[in-house]
């Protein structure tokens, strides 16, 4: 795949040189941590709340600007924390064992066993071969396969790096050279269908169970996969072809029909020949995890739980065929390290006070006082909708945010599940304003035929559209399966 520029040359020592981004990003944070414990304790934040907040406006810094690895800008939070004397070790560590991070374990090996046998490849044929080869229905296909697999590989990033490959094919079958509007429609319907469907699929992407995991910390229901779906997914559903419409309304493909696109289907499904024995497999132990996840309510079987089952099973002789070194190849450590990090930061915002605060000083400033639920509510899916101006990452918006909105819920005297529920949805769904938001649309703007204009054209649009749905769905839809 071609790129849109040549890489900077690298510096002497052989690494790639630090944008201006990152250079700024250590000490800015130390300043700005610097400046809140030197303005002093605000009333009525305790003394471990002022320092939890210090710590927040740091890390938060560094999560922005990337000036270090996530994963140890995450890890950074324990000593600190610790150090600070703004909890103890067994609290600084409590993220890293929460079952979020088991949970996002065993989704990477399922997808990795998904991927390994070929089975998500073969779907994702099955589908193009049933649509048909004109571009209208290819790009359908394309929103119908990213459906699918946010069922079968539970890794937003795991499901582009199965379809880009196919989407380029398509691109090069239909003519497209250099930069198209067919080109461009295939690709970003590739990253932002992807993570639109997300949102109603508690497992297909990571800031789904953190937003459980802080609602049940903050006093909530514990939501089970079917409830998260029930609530989820027929608003992700409707957003996903909204996006698909709105897409090919503003890049129109030049040509209507892709020649011989039938053919290079039937061609792709006949080298992969007949169902082969590890995709059996692969079907049989994510139906069985799809099934108690569907009736974990019935069986109390929790998802992380069912989920750990099944990807044992992957192991087992004679059933089994992923050796560890290829589920170990298959886990992004680094995303899990940012998830247990971020989690016990929100947690010590929580326990001290200092979320409560925060909810309190934005809910005075922005007037929100004496406001209804539903423009409470609305505003506050804008502000965290546009947030993601300024995040590289779902996850780390995710664990940042979520603690100030369950605060702001408590400030508001409403349950945390009716403001946290949609923002965690639309932290997870909607990152589509920038390139640089999320890994697959930086998968995709690294093929060259895509400009950085080309997200926020359509993706400002999409994220109003998305705030205005969820806002109807929590204040109506939710309202009436008894949410509040």
């Amino acid at each position: 795949m071609s790129t849109v520029t040549p890489a900077p040359p690298p510096s002497e020592d052989g690494t790639k040189p630090k944008s201006l981004r990152e250079r700024i990003g250590v000490p800015l944070a130390i300043a700005l941590f610097l400046l809140v414990l030197l303005l002093g304790k605000p009333d009525g934040l305790s003394v471990a709340g002022h320092k939890a907040l210090a710590l927040f406006a740091g890390i938060f810094i560094l999560y922005l600007t990337e000036a270090i690895p996530l994963a140890i800008t995450s890890i950074m939070i324990v000593p600190a924390a610790v150090l600070m004397g703004i909890t103890n070790t067994k609290g600084a560590l409590s993220g890293f064992g929460s079952s979020s991070v088991y949970l996002m374990f065993g989704a990477f090996i399922l997808a990795t066993a998904m991927v390994r046998s070929r089975l998500a490849e073969r779907i994702t044929y099955l589908i193009m071969k049933v649509v048909g080869d004109s571009a209208r229905n290819i790009t359908f296909g394309l929103v119908v396969s990213n459906i699918i697999l946010a069922f079968l590989v539970p890794s937003t990033t795991a499901r582009t790096a199965i379809l880009l490959p196919v989407c380029m094919s398509i691109i090069q079958v239909f003519g497209a050279q250099g930069r198209s509007n067919f080109a461009v429609a295939v690709l970003l319907l590739l990253t932002f269908t992807n993570s639109t469907i997300s949102a109603g699929i508690m497992t297909a992407t990571v800031p789904n169970p953190v937003t459980i995991e802080f609602i049940s910390k903050a006093g909530g229901p514990a939501i089970t996969y079917m409830q998260w779906f029930i609530y989820g997914f027929p608003p992700a559903l409707l957003m996903t072809f909204i996006t698909w419409w709105y897409i090919l309304r503003v890049f129109k493909p030049e040509i209507d029909r892709i020649p011989n696109g039938t053919d290079y289907v039937k061609t792709k499904l006949a080298e992969l020949g007949p169902l082969a024995g590890d995709e059996k497999r692969s079907l049989v132990v994510f139906t069985l995890v799809v099934f108690m996840w569907a009736t974990g309510g019935l069986t109390q079987i929790d998802p992380t739980i069912a989920c750990l089952a099944g990807i044992s099973l992957l192991f087992l002789p004679k059933l089994g065929f992923v050796t560890w070194s290829e589920a170990n190849k298959g886990v992004s450590w680094r995303i899990l390290l940012m998830t247990g990090g971020g989690i016990s930061l929100g947690d010590a915002l929580s326990e001290t006070g200092a979320a409560k605060w925060l909810a309190v000083t934005i809910f005075k400033t922005l007037g929100l006082e004496g406001l209804s639920v539903v423009v409470t509510l609305i505003v506050i899916m804008f502000i965290v909708q546009y947030m993601h101006i300024f995040f590289v990452g779902a996850t780390p918006m995710a664990t940042s945010l979520i603690p100030i909105v369950i605060g702001l819920a408590g400030v508001s005297g409403v349950n945390p599940l009716v403001f946290a529920l949609p923002a965690g949805m639309i932290i997870g769904g909607y990152p589509l304003l920038m390139f640089y938001n999320t890994s697959p649309s930086i998968l995709v703007y690294g093929t060259g035929k895509l400009t950085v204009g080309d997200f926020p054209r359509v993706g400002f649009v999409l994220c109003a559209v998305a705030c205005v749905v969820y806002t109807l769905c929590a204040t109506t839809y939710w309202r009436w399966l008894g949410l509040f």
